[in-house]
């Protein structure tokens, strides 16, 4: 299965640039697959959760933006991306936060590693959480192994799917992380 990443570089804050990248992403890619696309009919939707769609489209996406960044992953499979900038955060909030979403194993993990592993973590725990569809706070699987390493693949909670979600190398203090169902799924990234 072949997705891609549309990255957009610049002050997404507002909800309709944000709309409107993603709506020009889905069609990019239909373009490109060969897929039909007519906005008066494959209108963005939400879940009752959240997670968007466009409708009459077999097409899925997922959007995420930290600081300046924006990305959206599309394929015509699930998927969930998340982004991060890194950034100071309380140590109280840090540790609130472990504590209360983290398994044992990935507290270990940030505190060996730091900030960088909790945003490891986290943007793995909000790729997923899109994939899904159910969101960060739903139940998640272990992320990290008994051997103390970061996992590629996830086996969902309660249902034995596996999921596979990656990090993605893109430059000092930011992070990464997508999700899909396949182990060989090939993302292409592109401006």
């Amino acid at each position: 299965m072949e997705y891609r990443v549309f990255v957009y570089e610049g002050d997404t804050s507002k909800d309709d640039l944000s709309r409107r990248l993603a709506q020009d992403a889905v069609k990019a890619y239909c373009d490109a697959a060969g897929i039909a696309f007519d906005e008066a009919v494959n209108v963005r939707k939400e879940t009752e959760k959240g997670k968007p769609y466009m409708e009459g489209l077999d097409v899925d996406f997922s959007v995420s933006h930290s600081g300046l960044l924006w990305v959206c992953m599309v394929g015509t499979a699930p998927c969930g991306i998340d982004i991060q900038v890194s950034r100071e955060i309380s140590e109280r909030r840090y540790n609130k936060i472990m504590q209360r979403y983290f398994t044992p194993n990935e507290q270990a993990f940030c505190d060996r590693y730091g900030l960088e592993g909790f945003f490891r973590i986290w943007t793995h725990r909000e790729a997923l959480g899109k994939f899904t569809g159910e969101g960060v706070y739903s139940e998640m699987p272990d992320f990290v192994g008994d051997d103390g390493f970061l996992k590629i693949e996830a086996e969902m909670p309660g249902t034995g799917r596996k999921v596979y979600v990656k990090d993605e190398p893109i430059g000092p203090g930011i992070f990464l992380a997508y999700c899909t169902e396949g182990e060989d799924d090939h993302v292409v990234f592109t401006q």
